[in-house]
């Protein structure tokens, strides 16, 4: 049946601001068939009324690591959790996802092809969650960052075997570990793992294939060489140098960087925002970071939103937050923040023809937010529901399936807000132009749209 979201404002993904006019959003299937005004967009359909909310795209997390438990601090930990624990764990990380709005995840990295198996069953229809492009095994060099997770390569050949199996293994992307990291003991951030040469046999390897190469670059000589070798996106370009994140930064690159057909994808997570201050005053971590993004963005670089979900501290639902975060960094307004985190991660990943907009005839990604995030990121953090793929979800509904209570109210709450008002004033109405029966009928059609998305 379809499904007709009314009474919402749209903001598409691309447009300064949300439409005026309240309107319905029509879905056929998994796609978004009409969006208007018109009254027979309701017809024949399940009607969800949300009066005064705001339909926008559902968000995109550009790097996320779904295997991970970011309760965890070491690699060690890591690999010590049971396979079949693992698994529900992820399921689980899907759905909270899904509960945060996020329709569309980029897994960067795993050891088992795990993420991949939870990306076929999500989009079976057998669990929910975001839609994934998965990696599989990064490339690094032996012992190199993330070397425990098996994509060791000591030159081309061996890239060549790696690159090979990720495909066997189905993956959607190539990730490589162009730099040491900071979650691998030993492993040096600042310093390469690939001359240009290898990394940019790397590219054209996974070029053959039809994979882009996401390169994990933290110090200045490797994001040099993989804005050389070709990589589509760059994740964290940290510009770290002896003085720490963001003190190695070269505007020369960001010349090179704008010039070339790639996106940034900085990792800003929402911990990052307990480091813009220290007793009032800005810290250099901020001021450094702060910088360098800002003039990624001045100079005409593009940047995805990404949190790196998974490592330490950084929880795979916490997108929202983070993207309070990311505009005090950036000092982006909130659109700027916004299509960072749909249409311009769409445009990265090759699906703008399928989602990170909406628009008649893209996939039916959708996320229903209390109030307009436009004006305020803020929103984001009162979901109602979202739809992926044209599947509707109350999401207070799933997180009250997932035991989070205090979530499951703040939801239910922001759903039954938003449907009262329609409940009003569709009873108003009926008492004005029929008798009060007409009445009570639309006050309790209105109720049951509110029982439809805020269901225990």
């Amino acid at each position: 049946m379809a499904i007709a979201i009314a009474g919402v404002r749209i903001w598409d993904g691309v447009a300064e601001h949300a439409t005026e006019v309240l309107q319905t959003l029509r879905i056929e299937g998994n796609r978004i068939a009409e969006i208007g005004t018109d009254a027979s967009l309701r017809r024949n359909a399940r009607v969800l009324d949300f009066e005064g909310a705001t339909a926008i795209p559902g968000l995109i997390d550009a790097h996320v690591h779904l295997n991970l438990d970011p309760q965890l601090k070491t690699p060690d930990e890591q690999l010590a959790v049971a396979p079949d624990v693992r698994r529900k764990a992820m399921e689980r990380r899907a759905a909270e996802m899904l509960t945060a709005g996020i329709t569309t995840a980029r897994d960067l990295g795993g050891g088992d092809w795990s993420e991949i198996a939870l990306r076929d069953r999500i989009l079976a229809g057998k669990l929910p969650g975001p839609r994934l492009l998965c990696a599989g095994q990064p490339i690094t060099t032996p012992k190199g960052h993330c070397h425990f997770w098996g994509g060791e390569a000591l030159g081309l050949e061996d890239i060549e075997r790696v690159i090979r199996r990720q495909v066997e293994h189905e993956v959607d992307w190539i990730k490589v570990m162009e730099t040491g990291g900071v979650f691998t003991p030993g492993s040096s951030p600042r310093g390469t793992q690939f001359d240009l040469k290898t990394l940019s046999g790397l590219v054209e390897l996974a070029g053959q294939h039809d994979r882009p190469v996401a390169a994990h670059c933290h110090g200045s000589e490797g994001i040099a060489f993989a804005i050389a070798a070709g990589a589509r996106t760059i994740e964290h370009c940290s510009f770290a140098g002896a003085g720490g994140f963001g003190s190695a930064f070269d505007p020369a690159l960001v010349v090179r960087m704008a010039a070339a057909n790639l996106w940034v994808s900085p990792t800003v997570n929402s911990g990052w925002g307990k480091r813009i201050e220290h007793e009032g005053a800005p810290t250099d971590f901020f001021r450094r970071m702060s910088h360098a993004l800002r003039q990624l963005i001045a100079g005409g670089v593009r940047l995805i939103a990404s949190t790196d979900a998974g490592i330490p501290g950084v929880m795979h639902h916490k997108l929202p937050e983070a993207l309070a975060v990311f505009s005090k960094y950036t000092g982006g307004s909130p659109v700027d923040v916004l299509r960072s985190a749909t249409s311009e991660s769409a445009n990265a990943f090759g699906l703008a023809d399928e989602t990170g907009a909406l628009r008649t005839g893209l996939c039916a990604d959708v996320l229903i937010v209390d109030g307009n995030p436009l004006d305020g990121l803020a929103a984001l953090n009162r979901p109602i529901g979202v739809a992926a793929r044209g599947e509707w979800t109350p999401i207070a509904c799933v997180r009250a399936k997932l035991g989070d209570t205090t979530t499951k109210k703040t939801a239910k709450k922001a759903a039954k807000k938003a449907a009262k008002k329609t409940t009003k004033k569709a009873t108003k109405k009926s008492a004005t132009k029929a008798p009060k029966k007409t009445a009570k009928k639309s006050a309790k059609q209105n109720k049951t749209a509110v029982k439809e998305t805020a269901r225990k």
